[in-house]
């Protein structure tokens, strides 16, 4: 065993000591320990919003600009215009997207069966076995 009266061993208890003193101060405070990992805290940046309502400026035109405002809880996407001589933002557009996010493959071009079939081409060609992880296309097509 050491001897007690050992500089080191004198320090290294101070140290421990002073390291306890700073944990029981820390679980003393009701929010001291709050952090988004341990999923206590907000994960929301208070940054262009929260609440789950965010917004956006834009450019809507070459000289006309306005904001978008987005809800995610109830699924809207609002346009503004901002008309300056009249100095009023005007509600210009509004959407309920709730719909729009089960679609897969609306007004897109290329569809994304023949992305499947090109990339399929691709890999024959070179030999590989890989398949493509997409869905098949609807219709056989």
């Amino acid at each position: 065993m050491s001897n007690p009266r050992n500089p080191v061993a004198l320090a290294l208890y101070a140290n421990a000591a002073v390291l306890f003193g700073i944990l029981i101060v820390l679980l003393d405070r009701p929010h001291a320990l709050v952090s988004p990992a341990f999923g206590d805290a907000p994960t929301q940046a208070p940054i262009a919003g929260g609440g789950g309502v965010y917004i956006m400026p834009c450019q809507l035109h070459p000289n006309v600009w306005g904001c978008f405002l987005l809800d995610v809880d109830h699924n809207t996407l609002c346009a503004y215009e901002y008309r300056a001589g009249d100095k009023s933002l005007v509600l210009t557009a509004a959407r309920d997207y709730q719909y729009d996010l089960q679609l897969r493959n609306y007004d897109t071009f290329p569809p994304f069966y023949d992305v499947k079939k090109l990339v399929d081409d691709q890999n024959n060609a070179r030999g590989s076995d890989q398949p493509s992880d997409a869905p098949t296309p609807p219709d056989g097509k």
